[in-house]
């Protein structure tokens, strides 16, 4: 099957009360000049919709496993950290 259409034969239904607040933070922070927040936010926002739509196959996947949920949790507290540590250091 070509590229486009693998694309257009996955469905992703996202809700659009998440859609809008996600459209709004992040314009208030590109309106603000807060690029790496908004970064930060648009990771986190894939993350944890990556997790929420595909939890049944990632535990389908892991055969429950709690080391794996607590290793995807961590990468998301990872890009926190580095988060946090990045607004800290970042130059004048």
């Amino acid at each position: 099957m070509d590229p486009v259409g693998i694309l257009s034969a996955v469905e992703i239904k996202v809700p659009i009360y998440m859609v809008i607040s996600y459209v709004t933070v992040i314009s208030l922070c590109l309106l603000l000049g807060r690029i790496q927040l908004g970064l930060t936010l648009s990771f986190l926002f894939v993350f944890y919709m990556g997790y929420v739509y595909n939890a049944s196959f990632l535990l389908e996947t892991i055969k429950g496993s709690p080391l794996s949920i607590v290793i995807y949790a961590s990468l998301g507290l990872i890009i926190i950290v580095l988060a946090i540590i990045s607004f800290l250091y970042s130059p004048k």
